[in-house]
């Protein structure tokens, strides 16, 4: 099957901080994968599951059916790969990669992200700095994959890391997507690494619909202060983190 562009949820179940958080429940029946699998289709692109072939991630295997949408099943440490592997099995030209742990992500963002990808001569648009974790985005071209895979192609290398930290030894052409006020500097975590944050999505969606717009999410929680004391103060633990292993996260 060919798909022309694509939105890519990456996901595994391992993780060394909050083991299977992917299958946890969040609102109801509804595991976290299941609201981000929801949230990538409101993009409007076809949705693939990518995740590993180690047997711990059948699961994620089986919701992706549920779900009605294609499953890729690829490295288990080298994520690069996967995608790239994803890439060549659709014969994808252009995909938005979503972050399984970043639940509340915007799909507006990736819309625009999209558009301007299509538009202008770059390879691969990424977030700004200030934009609020969780939010972060990354659409990519295949050529950019195909760069990016050629300095990392070992099935065994772990690719958790920061992807600017690769593209210096690229010549990929980056941008950087135009976010309003609303998406940046804000002392808020939408994304899912410690118990505190797997409380916090509960009581959040709790309150509003799981398929709500990145900015009535913020708006929400600007209007909500105390949802958002529930997993700030662990957001300086994972900047620290985030230095130690060189990258976003351990988990997909």
């Amino acid at each position: 099957m060919k798909i022309k562009t694509a939105s890519i949820v990456t996901a595994r179940t391992s993780s060394r901080r909050l083991p299977n958080k992917t299958v946890m429940k969040i609102k109801d029946d509804l595991r976290s994968i299941d609201i981000v699998i929801e949230r990538a289709k409101k993009i409007g692109f076809p949705v693939i599951l990518a995740t590993s072939t180690d047997s711990s991630d059948d699961v994620l295997a089986e919701i992706a059916n549920q779900h009605q949408i294609e499953v890729f099943r690829g490295s288990l440490l080298n994520k690069i790969k996967r995608w790239y592997d994803c890439f060549n099995e659709y014969e994808i030209d252009s995909a938005c990669i979503i972050e399984a742990d970043d639940i509340a992500f915007d799909y507006e963002l990736y819309q625009s992200a999209m558009i301007k990808l299509e538009k202008s001569n770059s390879d691969l648009i990424m977030y700004p700095e200030d934009i609020v974790t969780g939010l972060f985005l990354l659409n990519i071209k295949n050529i950019a994959i195909r760069k990016l895979f050629s300095l990392v192609p070992d099935e065994k290398i772990n690719t958790d890391v920061v992807i600017t930290k690769l593209l210096e030894k690229t010549d990929v052409n980056v941008s950087y997507l135009d976010v309003e006020s609303y998406a940046k500097d804000k002392k808020l975590r939408l994304t899912l690494d410690y118990p505190e944050d797997l409380d916090f999505f509960k009581e959040l969606f709790k309150n509003i619909d799981i398929l709500s717009p990145g900015k009535t999410i913020i708006d929400f929680c600007l209007k909500n202060k105390s949802i958002m004391k529930i997993n700030f103060h662990k957001h300086k633990d994972y900047l620290e983190n985030q230095k130690k292993i060189g990258g976003k996260n351990d988990s997909r």
